[in-house]
């Protein structure tokens, strides 16, 4: 993972540079050490269980260049030691940097950049290496925002987004699950009501190609939206539009053109200080999560709750579903494959008690599951718990 190594050596110098050249810093940081049990620690049909330990650094800070300019950041490295996996141990990485600029009174800079290098994400089909199923990625992003008039805005982003797996096989080779992808939008936004709602017009243009001869897809989406403050506990937002895609099968099965709705929503209601709830909900074509196909409808359901007990007992909970569609056009090349489906649900509990300012005790609780109706992709149940101490600073 040398590339790998270097990006995030790289990221990191640059953070530390910009951290010393602040004004202002301010800086959190936060250690959370778990025990737990995973039974099914690669997500297939394998079942190969193990216990863990695992420790979680986060650190996180705002950093003041100017009048008119700052930087967030946040840096999550995960070592994790499995007694019966292969290998024992593995690490993770999250870093995150958002950089703010004014250019002028009405124009507006963000640059943002996120790093990742962890473990597979829910299901890669087979063929992948158990001790390199891990992947690196990094996702930038950049936008500008015009001020118009007091009532309007127009928004203009692009960015670049690659991935690149451990096994050479899988992500280079016959596989070709390496991708990059390429995405630029923009958006009118216009004050309807004063602090209460705005109306949008946007279009967003996503270009997704796998390694080598394996294709993938293109799709160009315009949609219309509203935000809207209900009250001051209820805040909600929908996106509905029209996406014209075509999906690239490869050297060995060519293109296909094909269309199909968008639709982004979400809602977040906080019935009292204690309690606050939160949802989503999607449509889209979207890239594929497996080897097998180079693109998905999908259709996903999010739904959390946060309750405060008392001052020291806080739960929270969540659930996510995911509907995937992968019509036989969207397969990649060689062999005939069908239409399939392909259902995913999570499940989260967690717990936590505030022992005193800085130190925290918790435990959680997460189920996932995978079935399909296709012999090429996997299903899994999946249960996994821990316990553990969170010192915050």
């Amino acid at each position: 993972m040398n590339k790998g190594k270097i990006y995030l050596l790289v990221a990191l110098s640059l953070a530390s540079a910009t951290t010393f050249a602040a004004k202002e810093r301010a800086i959190r940081v936060q250690n959370t050490v778990r025990v737990g049990y995973d039974d099914n620690v690669y997500q297939d049909n394998g079942n190969v269980s193990s216990a863990f330990v695992t420790d979680i650094i986060n650190i996180s800070g705002k950093m003041t260049f100017s009048s008119r300019s700052d930087m967030l950041l946040y840096w999550q490295p995960e070592f994790r030691y499995r007694m019966d996996a292969d290998p024992e141990m593995v690490t993770y990485q999250d870093l995150y940097a958002r950089f703010n600029h004014a250019i002028s009174q009405r124009t507006f800079l963000k640059i943002s950049d996120r790093f990742r290098y962890q473990q597979k994400d829910g299901q890669t089909g087979g063929g992948v290496d158990r001790a390199n199923q891990n992947f690196f990625e990094n996702d930038l992003l950049g936008a500008l925002d015009f001020t118009l008039s007091p009532k309007g805005q127009i928004n203009l982003g692009a960015g670049y987004e690659f991935r690149v797996w451990d096994d050479e096989n899988y992500g280079k080779g016959v596989q070709g699950n390496n991708y990059d992808q390429f995405k630029a939008n923009g958006s009118y936004i216009r004050e309807l009501k004063p602090n209460r709602t705005q109306g949008l017009l946007g279009i967003n243009y996503v270009d997704h190609a796998y390694d080598g001869s394996r294709g993938g897809f293109n799709s160009t989406t315009v949609f219309a939206g509203v935000d809207q403050n209900f009250n001051a506990n209820v805040i909600g937002n929908a996106r509905l539009g029209y996406s014209f895609s075509n999906v690239d099968g490869g050297s060995a099965t060519g293109d296909s053109d094909t269309s199909s709705p968008y639709l982004q929503a979400g809602l977040d209601v906080n019935p009292t200080a204690r309690t606050s709830f939160t949802g989503s909900l999607g449509y889209s074509l979207y890239q594929s999560d497996n080897s097998v196909y180079n693109a998905q409808d999908r259709f996903s359901l999010g739904l959390g709750v946060r309750h405060d007990l008392t001052g020291k007992v806080s739960l929270s909970s969540s659930i996510t579903y995911i509907y995937s569609l992968y019509d036989a056009d969207y397969a990649r090349g060689g062999g005939v494959i069908d239409d399939a489906q392909d259902d995913y649900f999570v499940f989260n509990l967690r717990g936590s008690y505030q022992i005193n300012r800085n130190n925290f005790v918790d435990a959680g609780y997460q189920y996932s599951n995978r079935n399909s109706d296709s012999a090429f992709l996997n299903e899994y149940d999946r249960n996994v718990v821990d316990i553990g101490w969170r010192l915050r600073l």
